[in-house]
């Protein structure tokens, strides 16, 4: 099929009895395109009104995995000052000052408006030209122009949401990206310690690249897990839920700035001195806050959880997302240290606190979709209703996949399927009508239990937490109380950081394979 750009004209001289007769005149016999008969006036048909998508629509879009990254930056970005500031409001309002409150409030504003506008619902105009031996060789486009077909074709138009599947980079691309971002911190280091030059060198160097640096090194290995999880859990993900999920995250570090930042010095310093409140901040208040703000904001998702799989991986984004603009914040905070603290903390929090903050939430995740799964089991139990019996969703409606550019096969799929795809939708653009191949999923064999109740799942989340940084804090006590010098104080607590991220790392790895080995029914 052939657009035409300017629409199809209209020519030729009025009818004697000025009532505009039109011709249709099949396209093979027209010498040239638009000319009518003298005495004719060839007129376009109607623009055809839109009409519902047909329930067996099936769609892909063309992959550009990288494009969801920059989506991330911006909106962690725009979300780290939404939670700065809009934490100056209950801040002011506990120091008794309103100016700071009203500051914070106005000038939040302009941060709400913007994340609203990114997460505005994305929609897409889908022409479809149909052959008909019952249509017509010339259709009206609806933005402007025409359609032009050398064979009859029935034309329609529809408006859809844009459900396309999430698209995320392979996680080793993301890995390597990461890797040589730390070779290259990990050359300045070395060559800051030759000699004084060296130094002077590494320093002017690291700040040419501190701005690059600091943006691959705090959202980089998000992406990486994120797309490690989604291929290996193997759930058709539509892309605007998994953001939805990974924003979620990003915002549930508001009510938990508050509770660490404010409501929990001001509640322990009533008992206790000012040092232990330091100390019990990353014990007590770190695990229990934020383990329940993200437990809070996944629970909010839960008319999406059906099983255990779906909780864990939507506790595993919005960890995600919490996890990403913490980790801006802590990046952005060595890069003034140089080299050496970019590097050390780039890499404990890229392999560790990331994906424990995710594991963590993952795991309430889990228990509460096994607890919403027994739940809608029993409630179809006592409704006696079939299980092959279901209320009509969206992904009976339109189903989507993605679909490599270069290899023209399926993204994700297990085998290298081609896609089948009619060159009459070249008018979609970025947009495909295939014929779709199902989509299978290897399974594992469970290792460890999970959590089968969402309380559970909350204290195995806390409990992980507090662990993590409760042994950091003790070994810095320890080397305090040991006499030891800043150094050796340093060194201890980077080797033990070390083996609790080899330890989340293998717990991960058979959580996921005990998440993945389980249920969708019951």
């Amino acid at each position: 099929m052939q657009p035409s750009n300017g629409g199809y004209p209209l020519t030729g001289t009025s009818h004697p009895s000025a009532a505009v007769r039109p011709l249709q005149i099949p396209i093979q016999a027209q010498h040239a395109v638009g000319a009518a008969p003298p005495g004719y006036t060839y007129i376009m048909p109607e623009v055809n009104p839109l009409s519902p998508p047909p329930t067996d629509l099936q769609l892909i879009r063309v992959s550009k995995p990288w494009k969801i990254y920059g989506r991330m930056l911006g909106t962690v970005i725009v979300a780290t000052f939404l939670a700065q500031l809009i934490f100056l409001i209950p801040y002011g309002v506990a120091l008794n000052d309103p100016f700071m409150s009203i500051c914070g409030g106005i000038c939040a504003a302009p941060f709400v408006f913007l994340l609203t506008f990114f997460r505005r619902p994305k929609l897409v105009h889908l022409q479809r030209a149909v052959p008909d031996e019952l249509g017509t060789n010339v259709h009206r486009l609806a933005m402007g122009g025409s359609l032009q077909t050398p064979a009859k074709t029935r034309f329609a138009h529809h408006i859809v949401r844009d459900d396309s599947l999430l698209d995320t980079p392979p996680s080793k691309t993301a890995w390597m990206v990461f890797a040589g971002l730390l070779v290259i911190t990990t050359f300045l280091t070395g060559l800051y310690f030759t000699s004084e030059a060296g130094a002077i060198v590494a320093i002017l160097l690291f700040i040419i690249i501190g701005i690059p640096a600091w943006l691959l090194g705090f959202s980089i290995p998000v992406v990486a897990w994120w797309s490690w999880c989604t291929r290996r859990l193997g759930l058709h993900t539509r892309q605007r839920e998994a953001e939805s999920w990974l924003v979620a995250g990003m915002l549930s570090a508001i009510p938990a700035l508050t509770i660490n930042s404010m409501l929990f010095p001001i509640i322990a310093g009533v008992f206790f001195s000012d040092n232990v409140v330091q100390l019990l901040m990353p014990v007590i208040s770190a695990p229990f806050g934020e383990e329940i703000c993200k437990g809070l904001f996944v629970l909010a998702f839960a008319s999406s959880i059906d099983s255990p799989k779906r909780g864990f991986q939507i506790g595993f984004t919005v960890g995600l997302g919490f996890a990403m603009l913490e980790n801006l914040i802590y990046i952005l905070s060595s890069t003034f240290g140089g080299p050496i603290a970019f590097t050390l903390t780039a890499l404990v929090r890229g392999i560790g606190s990331i994906p424990g903050h995710a594991f963590w939430t993952g795991l309430t995740g889990t228990g509460l979709g096994w607890f919403l799964m027994k739940r809608k089991a029993r409630d179809r139990q006592n409704m006696q209703i079939p299980e092959n019996i279901s209320e009509p969703s969206e992904d009976q409606q339109l189903e989507w996949k993605l679909l490599d550019p270069k290899s023209g096969e399926f993204v994700g799929s297990d085998t290298s399927e081609q896609a089948v795809v009619a060159p009459a939708t070249e008018l979609l653009g970025e947009f495909r009508l295939p014929l779709l191949e199902p989509y299978t999923v290897k399974h594992s064999e469970a290792r460890i239990p999970i959590p089968k109740h969402p309380l559970i799942g909350l204290a195995l989340a806390i409990a992980g937490h507090a662990f993590w940084n409760g042994t950091l804090t003790v070994i810095e006590l320890i080397g305090i109380a040991a006499d030891l010098s800043d150094g050796q104080i340093f060194a201890l607590s980077l080797l033990w950081s070390g083996l609790l991220v080899c330890g989340v790392l293998l717990l991960g790895r058979e959580i996921i394979r005990s998440v993945i080995a389980s249920p969708d029914s019951v």
